[in-house]
């Protein structure tokens, strides 16, 4: 028997289109009303209705193409993920993922939406542009020689550490500056805190400044080291 309804995934529904009139619409074309909604004022603004709206529909005929709004949510962040290029692999690992890695960086700029969208359950429904993006990330790494674990692993690990740092970016806040704004020292002059109050205090008599640019290079550099003997740098000879 073939499942149906929110148990067949979500790119496969077009093979089994609920009982109904013929639809109109194809998955792309609401992914892009929902992403360009969305870029403008964020997932609040985001609606079935506004949707249909703008394809100048009912709300309730969106209903044969999605289950809800976290539906919605999974065509955009897939849509975006068709933005990615795909350079050939160069058998360096470091500057594989760095080819992949900076341009999920600057997709988390261009829709600031992105990194609450991958959150919860959504970032469990990977479709096609998304299963993309991992597969050559997993190649990308797999020429460490890797077991399947390290490699997937690793894989989740960086993308992780992408999405959280331009989460924070997204926000306003600069990763690099952590220690610069008002608030920590304020709570830091009212309590106990001896590590942070010495590691600002050394961050704050720093003659060279760190730029986010340079952090989001760092972290990665560092969880390669941690998944990649050598952390990914082509050996000497």
């Amino acid at each position: 028997m073939t499942p149906t309804g929110s148990s067949t995934s979500l790119w496969l529904r077009g093979d089994n289109p609920k009982p109904g009139p013929r639809r109109t619409y194809t998955l792309d074309q609401l992914a892009d009303v929902g992403v360009r909604l969305a870029d403008a004022g964020g997932l609040r603004a985001l609606s079935m209705r506004r949707i249909a709206d703008d394809l100048g529909t009912a709300a309730a005929s969106l209903y044969r193409y999605v289950d809800g709004k976290n539906d919605l949510v999974a065509l955009m962040v897939d849509r975006v993920a068709a933005e990615y290029d795909y350079p050939p692999l160069t058998g360096n690992v470091r500057t594989d993922v760095f080819a992949m890695l900076d341009q999920a960086r600057a997709l988390y700029r261009r829709h600031p939406w992105l990194w609450e969208g991958l959150g919860g359950t959504v970032s469990l429904s990977l479709g096609p542009n998304s299963m993309r993006f991992f597969d050559h990330m997993v190649g990308a790494l797999a020429q460490a020689g890797l077991d399947a674990n390290a490699t997937m692993m690793g894989s989740a690990l960086l993308g992780g550490w992408v999405r959280n740092f331009a989460g924070l970016e997204a926000t306003g806040f600069s990763p690099a500056t952590m220690g610069a704004s008002d608030h920590i020292p304020t709570v830091l002059a009212h309590g106990n805190y001896l590590h942070l109050t010495a590691l600002l205090a050394t961050a704050e008599s720093a003659t060279a400044p760190v730029d986010n640019d340079a952090l989001f290079r760092a972290g990665v550099e560092a969880l390669l080291f941690g998944i990649v003997p050598g952390g990914g740098r082509p050996s000497a000879g």
